[in-house]
């Protein structure tokens, strides 16, 4: 995830000439000789940008704040997603050609606007957190209908759902993405009426306009599996189940179905004896247990949170555990540590996540977090469907 956006960090992580190819595209003359300038010298460039007419300074600022969010391993991994989608063979070896998050990620918006939206999509349903989506995979494996006619009928049908039952939605746009094997469906029905205090030159203003909620869906043929982020709506999820399978899969009926309810069994983290099934070609070089959460078996609804520093050694938590001998328990929830081989000049990134009791795991289904689910599975932790 990228750090807060400010002009003048921006302006100091992308490189001078390719500000100067982004100016020159906008056809925006900045007062600044950029060939007297050397990298991350930056003043002049933030004066001469913040003397820009207001309008024209915001049109950029926007796309400015999109480049920075991108400007992290989940963007780099988004684009290249979207690359294989387009079958481009040689983005993976051109981006790779520039050091630093931002550089790579301007080439991309200025030589591959093609794969801009959809990119940015992605990483925003990377970074949803998994107690957002709601799972249902017990689906017959049927091929999704992404024809226009079938998209603007599940487009329709969040609308009328949305509008007959709480009066908003009148509008809606569904847009279709593919990535891997899923298919991710972006819905933005229109939200009730609003008014904001805006800014329109020097003058503060009231606005009245009508914003759109988000709901994704999220579809594996393969495992018969339906993603739903459907925020602040969640007891409308079973609906959108029926509405998603009759437009998008064909399905005429749909039974009562379930939420995933696949049931962790945490209790092999609490042995010290535990090891992860690492395979060499993962690019994981660790995992550690980091905390663990303890319901005794007796006794009334008891907890035992242990957690240890494992910086110098990785056993603490067990030996804390052996310290403190409890009563039976049962682990019902453990904070795993991963960390990455390191990459040439770069220090070793690391993943922290939380598994617990009976079905929640704060990890994706994309990316470096699928790798590490694929181990939790080879190691007997995740469940099987």
């Amino acid at each position: 995830m990228a750090s807060q956006y400010s002009h003048k960090h921006f302006f100091r992580h992308v490189p001078n000439h390719q500000l100067v190819s982004y100016f020159s595209a906008k056809a925006v003359e900045l007062d600044v000789d950029f060939s007297a300038l050397k990298e991350k010298e930056v003043d002049r460039i933030f004066l001469a940008f913040t003397a820009l007419p207001e309008a024209q300074q915001a049109v950029m600022e926007a796309e400015f704040q999109d480049i920075h969010a991108m400007a992290c391993e989940g963007g780099i991994a988004a684009l290249i997603d979207e690359a294989h989608f387009y079958n481009d063979e040689t983005f993976v070896e051109h981006v790779a050609e520039f050091e630093g998050f931002h550089a790579k990620v301007m080439w991309a918006f200025l030589e591959k606007h093609t794969y801009w939206v959809g990119a940015t999509m992605f990483l925003h349903a990377d970074n949803v957190s998994s107690s957002y989506w709601k799972r249902r995979n017990d689906l017959p494996n049927v091929p999704p209908n992404v024809d226009e006619s079938a998209i603007k009928a599940l487009a329709d049908e969040i609308s009328a759902f949305f509008h007959k039952n709480e009066g908003r939605g009148r509008n809606c746009q569904v847009e279709p993405y593919r990535r891997h094997n899923k298919e991710y469906f972006f819905a933005y029905p229109e939200d009730f009426g609003l008014t904001a205090v805006e800014w329109e030159s020097d003058a503060l203003k009231t606005r009245a306009r009508h914003p759109a909620f988000e709901i994704i869906f999220v579809y594996c043929e393969e495992e018969g599996a339906l993603d739903i982020y459907a925020p602040k709506n969640t007891k409308a999820v079973p609906e959108l189940q029926r509405i998603f399978a009759r437009t998008i899969l064909n399905l005429e009926t749909l039974s009562n179905g379930r939420i995933d309810k696949r049931v962790y069994d945490l209790d092999p983290l609490g042995d010290a004896e535990f090891t992860f099934k690492i395979e060499p070609e993962s690019g994981i070089e660790k995992i550690m247990v980091t905390q663990l959460r303890l319901t005794l078996k007796h006794g009334g609804k008891r907890r035992i949170s242990l957690e240890a520093h494992t910086k110098n050694n990785p056993q603490a938590v067990y030996e804390l555990l052996e310290e403190l001998n409890p009563p039976a328990y049962f682990v019902t929830q453990t904070r795993v540590k991963v960390i990455f081989e390191p990459t040439v000049g770069r220090r070793a990134k690391t993943r922290t996540f939380n598994i617990t009791y009976p079905n929640s795991c704060a990890l994706g289904h994309d990316g470096d977090d699928l790798k590490i689910r694929e181990i939790l599975e080879k190691s007997g932790i995740e469940p099987q469907p």
